[in-house]
């Protein structure tokens, strides 16, 4: 099988996804802009346009209960898993025909090349135009991703446009049941990973000269309301000496915001947006000055650090100038990590393409965000002119178009050849099924019952026999199970699957604090001397002091409700275990 696009093909197919692009931008509710918005006419008008192409590639079509328009195309099995693409369909007001677009149009030339060469992989193919990612029409974002994710906030429904309609009733007006949005969420077996190709919205990959970018992370951002008070004053009549100006104030903090933050490192941003003074008269010293403040990270650590260093220095102006200073933060989320084997495998592939990759962070949001909550995703970034974006003259090249899509192909395969966990354990010998849930639980006959009830039809299902199994074990399951599991606070040795886990369950026992671990001894002994077993608790999320006061606590307990406890703390740590060999 050949898993990668020849130059010609790319070059033909980016001629494709330019036309595309520019069919999209037609389809627009002000005439010469761009302007699409969740659930509008329009945006249907471009659902039905995007599911002709997917029809014509060879794909199955519908637009689900939250409007996303979605494709598949089938494995070698059908069935299987697939690898996620898309991106969104929806604009800002004026905007640009490539965000979002070209990511949905490229997956969709993608496919239509396997297509034409009858090419199926070992796990499906979906492509997704997600439905509003912008928040233009009713100011909360993200819509369709998280209908994807099922993490729809119930108040959305009842979130207005600037008309007065709600959601719910956009949502009947477009044909769908707002009662039944929660059909959108998919299970997590359904996609292995999810991979958005966009424009970078920057001018890193120009500077650089190249066309493509490995996106490493997705930039968690802060946004706060601020306030200057100081004292309102003629402009004529109050010494320089005298003023408790709030713009002067609040134009020293500026200019500390932007040095500080240039020197904080490449990768921070903080923009002060908005500022608004009172009472705004040309001959009045400005009292109060309202101003918001954006500020963004790849990590979340350093946002914090640079972020309470920038309201440090708004409180010291405010207290050398005679004012007030205060603030509160009504946007915040957190930094996104794009999957590692995610991330080399798309970097794999621009090595190949363009003889290196770059990383760099996004500093703007995307539905990746979103869908990350629930599965791996990566990012690939397209070069686009002067780093503008949101705007008409928001710009690509051709041949970055078709280096992309060169990319795009050689990325996908890769990740489409490989089957998922629940189906390489549905398909695997009975020996190597055993030997993949053994490191569970030293149970060898929960072990066989799962094997034995292969297949099974999604992860949920193998789960839900793990946990009705487990729920019979007794008290001679659990002295066996035991027999194998290291004391807590003294972690695994070996290189077994299984000392792998326990060391990992017990990451937050601080082994080097030595009261803690002489405690820690020392109750396990006093445990094993009353009940005649090793002290057993889940420690995955529990920190070391945790754990003892637990231990202490269940040293109180009669026999047999010991027994019971401690046998649903095995359960627990099984059914853990066993997530971990499905979702790695």
């Amino acid at each position: 099988m050949n898993a990668l696009m020849t130059s010609h093909e790319a070059s033909l197919g980016a001629a494709r996804v330019m036309q595309r692009c520019d069919q999209l931008a037609a389809i627009s509710e002000t005439p010469g802009q761009l302007t699409r918005v969740y659930l509008s006419p329009e945006h249907l008008r471009a659902n039905t346009l995007v599911a002709q192409w997917m029809h014509e590639a060879g794909m199955l079509t519908w637009q689900d209960a939250v409007g996303n328009i979605c494709g598949r195309y089938e494995g070698a099995e059908e069935g299987v898993s697939a690898v996620l693409l898309g991106s969104h369909l929806d604009t800002v007001r004026n905007a640009g025909r490539y965000d979002g677009m070209l990511g949905v149009v490229s997956a969709i030339e993608l496919v239509d090349w396997l297509n034409r060469h009858a090419i199926r992989l070992a796990q499906a193919i979906e492509i997704v135009g997600f439905a509003d990612e912008e928040g233009t029409r009713f100011g909360v974002t993200l819509l369709g991703s998280r209908g994807l994710t099922g993490t729809w906030p119930a108040g959305w429904l009842e979130e207005r446009d600037a008309q007065g309609v709600t959601v719910a009733q956009a949502l009947v007006k477009a044909g769908l049941d707002p009662s039944r949005i929660g059909e959108a969420a998919r299970a997590p077996e359904d996609f292995s990973a999810y991979l958005e190709l966009h424009i970078e919205q920057g001018p890193v990959l120009e500077r650089e000269n190249l066309a493509l970018g490995v996106v490493t992370a997705i930039n968690g951002a802060k946004r706060l309301n601020c306030r200057f008070t100081g004292e309102a004053g003629h402009a004529g009549t109050v010494p320089m000496s005298h003023r408790h100006d709030a713009l002067a104030a609040s134009a020293e903090w500026m200019l500390f915001i932007e040095q500080t933050t240039r020197s904080w490192g490449p990768e921070l941003v903080a923009t002060v947006g908005t500022l608004r003074c009172e009472p705004g008269a040309v001959n009045v010293i400005p009292g109060v000055v309202n101003l918001t403040l954006d500020i963004r990270s790849p990590s979340d650590a350093q946002l914090e650090t640079l972020l309470a260093r920038l309201l440090e220095e708004a409180e010291q102006i405010a207290l050398r100038r005679g004012l007030t200073f205060s603030q509160d933060t009504y946007y915040a989320i957190p930094a996104t990590l794009c999957d590692q084997t995610l991330q080399e495998t798309i970097a794999g592939a621009l090595e190949a393409t363009q003889g290196q990759a770059l990383r760099l962070p996004s500093g703007a949001g995307h539905d990746a965000i979103a869908i990350a909550e629930r599965w791996p995703v990566g990012m690939l970034f397209v070069r686009c002119a002067g780093g503008v974006s949101h705007h008409p003259a928001e710009a690509v090249q051709e041949t970055d178009v078709a280096q992309a899509l060169v990319a795009l192909s050689q990325t996908v395969t890769t990740l489409a050849q490989q089957t998922s966990p629940l189906a390489r354990f549905n398909g695997a010998s009975e020996a190597q099924a055993t030997a993949l849930l053994s490191p569970c639980v030293a149970l060898a006959h929960w072990t066989a019952a799962l094997v034995q009830g292969r297949p099974y039809a999604s992860c949920d299902e193998l789960l839900n026999k793990a946990d009705a199994l487990a729920r019979g074990w007794s008290r001679e399951d659990l002295d066996a199970a035991l027999s194998a599991h290291p004391r807590i606070g003294e972690k695994a040795r070996g290189e077994s699957k299984e000392a792998a886990l326990s060391r990992g369950e017990q990451a937050a026992v601080n082994a080097q604090d030595i009261l803690l671990a002489d405690a820690l001894a020392a109750g396990n002994a006093a445990y094993e001397t009353r009940f005649g077993r090793v002290f057993l608790i889940r420690a995955s999320g529990r920190s070391g002091e945790e754990i003892l006061s637990q231990l202490s606590r269940r040293m109180e307990n009669e026999a047999e409700q010991e027994a019971a406890e401690a046998l649903d703390q095995l359960r627990q740590i099984t059914l853990l275990r066993l997530e971990g060999v499905l979702h790695p």
